[in-house]
């Protein structure tokens, strides 16, 4: 539980950030409703899908027109956040509250938009073994919410301020193993909205020259922690540890690559190992004092959008001394460049559809 609020706490602190150092530009406000259903991404969830989704999200957009030197890269996104509340269609897994920082990306002549965004969400009717044996797919009331959107605009319907817009939409809920159950969802659907622009100013889009990349190489040094369980239910989530370092090469002003080893330090693995062993001696799997830690050996690419980037990475282990989840493992977040040395880090660490941590980093780039 207490990663979620470290979860919370990062997500504010970073946006603020970002938006304090903007001022005057053209804002719009949004709603949308939402309409879809739950994939099938597990047979453990097959019982939850009953009805259609429906949501209501509402969403503020701010534009930039190239005051950062970044924003000419992406076509001039924009950014900004939305609250989502959404029925999931089934008793069982009630509603969820969500909020959301976001980017939107243009295209076609600025009518068609791809949007993402990464956020919290509140579920009130969680997993109880009494009260919601059922809900196999929320094992916690603060859950990460991820949402991406792809949106065409009709602008200034019957010669209004209104802009129409449609499109479709796809939300992923998960808690990252913070407490088990995490079967999690993902939704998919049709959105139909309407948006007004507030404070519209006559800004015109600045093409500045890029100044050449100065250090193509670096080397980073980072150290992420977090909370997770074992996934047996009913266990308490535990603090671990990741250590990372890589070589990184920079391709360009929009991205690079990196090549690194992590060293990870879980001791819920340690939990899992104590558990089968003693609970099911007959499999002759574990003899409890196996060990629980590992390495891997990882390939990254890193988008960068300014102060923010987004980070991909697959690792493979080359330390594995147990059978545990898949030899592969995947990291997908964001990082937050505070100097051109320090920044902070948000990664969710996966075995393709199962989660297994969620890492809060700091790291340095020499």
């Amino acid at each position: 539980m207490k990663t979620n609020y470290l979860l919370c706490l990062w997500l504010f602190l970073c946006l603020h950030s970002s938006i304090a150092q903007e001022k005057n530009h053209s804002d719009a406000f949004h709603v949308d409703y939402l309409y879809g259903k739950i994939m099938r991404h597990s047979p453990q969830i097959l019982h939850l899908i009953q009805g259609p989704t429906q949501g209501i999200l509402l969403s503020w957009e701010r534009k930039t027109y190239g005051k950062k030197n970044w924003q000419q890269l992406y076509n001039y996104p924009s950014y900004g956040a939305s609250l989502l509340v959404q029925d999931m269609g089934s008793p069982d897994l009630g509603r969820v509250y969500s909020l959301h920082g976001e980017y939107r990306f243009f295209f076609w002549e600025r009518q068609l938009s791809l949007k993402a965004g990464l956020g919290a969400g509140y579920i009130p009717n969680t997993y109880d073994p009494i009260e919601n044996p059922r809900n196999t797919a929320y094992g916690s009331s603060l859950t990460a919410s991820i949402i991406f959107g792809l949106e065409y605009r009709l602008k200034q319907i019957f010669g209004s301020p209104i802009d129409f817009k449609f499109g479709g939409f796809l939300v992923h809920y998960s808690n990252g193993k913070t407490k088990s159950p995490n079967t999690s969802t993902n939704n998919y659907g049709v959105q139909i909205g309407l948006s007004h622009q507030f404070s519209e100013t006559e800004k015109r889009y600045k093409t500045p020259v890029l100044k050449p990349i100065t250090k193509s190489w670096s080397w980073d040094l980072v150290a992420a922690t977090g909370a997770n369980d074992s996934g047996i239910w009913g266990e308490d989530n535990e603090a671990f540890l990741t250590l990372t370092t890589s070589v990184n090469k920079r391709l360009s002003h929009r991205s690079g690559l990196s090549l690194g080893v992590d060293a990870f330090f879980t001791p819920s693995v340690k939990t899992y190992i104590e558990y089968k062993a003693a609970a099911f001696p007959e499999e002759n799997q574990f003899q409890g004092d196996e060990d629980w830690r590992r390495a891997g050996l990882f390939l990254g690419h890193e988008l960068y959008l300014g102060n923010w980037s987004v980070l991909s990475q697959i690792g493979y282990y080359v330390y594995y001394p147990i059978d545990y989840l898949n030899r592969e493992y995947l990291k997908v977040g964001v990082r937050r460049y505070f100097t051109d040395q320090f920044y902070a880090s948000l990664l969710l660490k996966s075995h393709y559809s199962k989660a297994e941590a969620i890492e809060f980093g700091i790291g340095i780039r020499l």
